[in-house]
C-alpha cells in the first residue's frame, strides 16, 4: 500500500487529497485516518478526516487506485534519525582525532561515554581508548586482549587517561616513558596535593620532582 497526500480541483475548487495505491479496505466518510511512512532519514505521520471517496480506478498494472479528498489535514515530520545519524557521524570523528593525538587526554575523559568498552579477544593499537570500570584509559603497547590483561591490570599495555571529575587523582607509579608525570600534573599522595615540576617525571612526590601545594 502507497499513501499519496496532495491536492485536487473539483469543479474549480482545488481540495486536499490522498490517493491510495493498491486497493485496501474502503475508507468510510467522517473516518480519521492516519499513515506512517518510514524513511532513511525522517518519518512522517499524517493524520486526516476523510471527507469523502471521489474516484477509484484500476490502471493498465491492474494495482487499484482510491482517491479520496479530505479535511483537517495534520502532519508530523520526526526527523530523529537524521540528528541520530549527525550524532553518530561526530561521534565517530570526536573518537578518531582523540585517538590520533589530536585530542588531549582531558578532553577525552571529558567525554569517556563515547569510546567502547574494552572487551577480551580484541587486537588494540596504540592510542586506542577503552572504557573499564569506571575509568577511562588509553592503549599504550600494541596487544590482543585476554583475561588478565585488562586495563587496570596491565599497567605495561594501559595507562589512565586523566578523569577531568578527579582534580588530583591518587598518584601511582610510572612503569615508563607512557605513563610518566607531565609538567603540571596535579596527584594526591600521603594525604597531601602536588604539582610535577618536570615532563616525564616517574618520581614519588615528596622525593623529587614535584611540589607540595599549600591548602
Amino acid at each position: 500500500m502507497e499513501y499519496v497526500y496532495g491536492t485536487v480541483a473539483i469543479d474549480g475548487v482545488t481540495r486536499e487529497n490522498l490517493k491510495i495505491v493498491g486497493g485496501g479496505p474502503a475508507l468510510a466518510e467522517g473516518e480519521y485516518f492516519t499513515t506512517v511512512r518510514e524513511y532513511d532519514d525522517s518519518t512522517i505521520t499524517d493524520r486526516c478526516r476523510i471527507e469523502r471517496h471521489y474516484d477509484g480506478v484500476v490502471g493498465e498494472d491492474g494495482v487499484k487506485y482510491d482517491f479520496y479528498t479530505i479535511t483537517e489535514h495534520y502532519r508530523y515530520i520526526d526527523r530523529t534519525k537524521t540528528l541520530n545519524g549527525t550524532r553518530e557521524a561526530v561521534e565517530i570523528a570526536f573518537v578518531t582525532m582523540a585517538e590520533n593525538g589530536s585530542i588531549d587526554e582531558t578532553t577525552a575523559g571529558e567525554h569517556k561515554e563515547m569510546f567502547a568498552e574494552w572487551k577480551d579477544g580484541v587486537s588494540y593499537a596504540v592510542g586506542q581508548y577503552r572504557n573499564y570500570g569506571d575509568k577511562l584509559y588509553r592503549c599504550v603497547q600494541a596487544h590482543t586482549s585476554q583475561e588478565g590483561w585488562e586495563p587496570n591490570n596491565a599497567a605495561s599495555l594501559w595507562a589512565i587517561a586523566a578523569d577531568p571529575a578527579e582534580e588530583w587523582p591518587a598518584w601511582s607509579q610510572p612503569t615508563g616513558a607512557h605513563d610518566a608525570y607531565a609538567v603540571g600534573a596535579k596527584v594526591s599522595h600521603n594525604g597531601k596535593h602536588w604539582t610535577s615540576d618536570a615532563d616525564g617525571n616517574v618520581w614519588e612526590p615528596g622525593v623529587a620532582c614535584w611540589t607540595e601545594v599549600a591548602e
